[in-house]
């Protein structure tokens, strides 16, 4: 769930009213629609109750306001805090990371890029690639870390490729596949799946599946990275994930191979039409120009032994 659907959702609550949210919260009627449809999406239920042009809260919904309410709360503290900061002349740098990028990459460039710029305070958000377009031309965000997969790409954004990663098959120790050098689609078929639910290729995946009549036995789906981690360390099953997402030298992995792609493009991306602030620029080239390549060498150097 993205903060700026906690903001539309809280909105809506109190005006009872979705053109009267949207304007308040500066977003088109059909976007903040949208926003409270991925929300339902989620809860799998309906927080308002629509009979005509009257809205009410349901039950779900006045129980969600409450913990929603908190969670906006805790991130206006975050931002106090962030101008407290700012007030002493620093500047404010708002990225965001597509939640299925892990951190020990990215965190390479954080490092090096606060290293030389140590007046700039940089504040990740945790973003879904249906939001991004928006809060990058809105100016919510200034740039984003994102990851592509095959041939999609977006339109209205500019993006320059960082580095490649590829899907592996993770899985606990002492799993058969520690014995395969790689892994195929049709010996996944054959265990227990923990399921992706952001996964770039989990359409394609299922689709496969299903075109070559294979019953994927799913024993559990989730949205948090670090449970569905978690849950293959335990031997729940294995997951399809991209290798630098794993998090843990506690996860064997093996290169997946197969007929969809097998590996997806990590981008850096910004707005089109835009004037960047100068830290968002800079953070833009350095992201470019940055030596992934060195990065992704040491994290294979470090990794666990195949």
């Amino acid at each position: 769930m993205e903060f700026h659907q906690i903001r539309y959702f809280l909105m809506a609550a109190e005006n009872l009213n979705f053109t009267r949210a949207a304007e308040q919260c500066h977003v088109s009627q059909p976007a903040l629609t949208r926003a409270i449809q991925k929300i339902e999406e989620e809860l799998g239920g309906e927080p308002f109750i629509r009979d005509g042009r009257a809205v009410t809260l349901s039950p779900l919904g006045r129980l969600m306001r409450e913990h929603l309410r908190h969670i906006h709360e805790t991130q206006e503290m975050a931002r106090a805090a962030a101008r407290n900061f700012l007030d002493n002349g620093s500047s404010e740098l708002n990225v965001g990371i597509m939640c299925t990028i892990g951190p020990d990459v990215l965190s390479a460039f954080l490092n090096d890029f606060g290293n030389r710029h140590r007046d700039v305070l940089v504040i990740l958000h945790d973003i879904g690639p249906e939001a991004l377009p928006e809060l990058l031309s809105t100016g919510t965000l200034d740039c984003a870390f994102v990851a592509l997969h095959g041939d999609q790409e977006f339109t209205e954004i500019s993006a320059q490729a960082l580095f490649e990663e590829d899907m592996v098959v993770a899985f606990a120790d002492g799993h058969r596949f520690a014995e395969m050098e790689q892994v195929t689609l049709y010996d996944v078929a054959e265990e227990s799946y923990v399921d992706r639910l952001k996964c770039e290729i989990r359409q394609p995946f299922f689709d496969f599946m299903d075109l070559n009549e294979l019953t994927l036995r799913v024993v559990c789906s989730s949205q948090r990275e670090d449970w569905i981690q978690e849950l293959v360390i335990r031997g729940l099953g294995v997951s399809v994930m991209p290798r630098f997402s794993i998090t843990t030298r506690r996860i064997d992995w093996r290169k997946l191979t197969g007929p969809i792609s097998n590996c997806r493009h990590i981008m850096i991306a910004r707005a089109n039409g835009l004037s960047p602030q100068p830290c968002a620029d800079a953070f833009f080239t350095e992201a470019r120009e940055f030596q992934w390549q060195n990065a992704l060498l040491a994290l294979e150097e470090n990794a666990k032994p195949q």
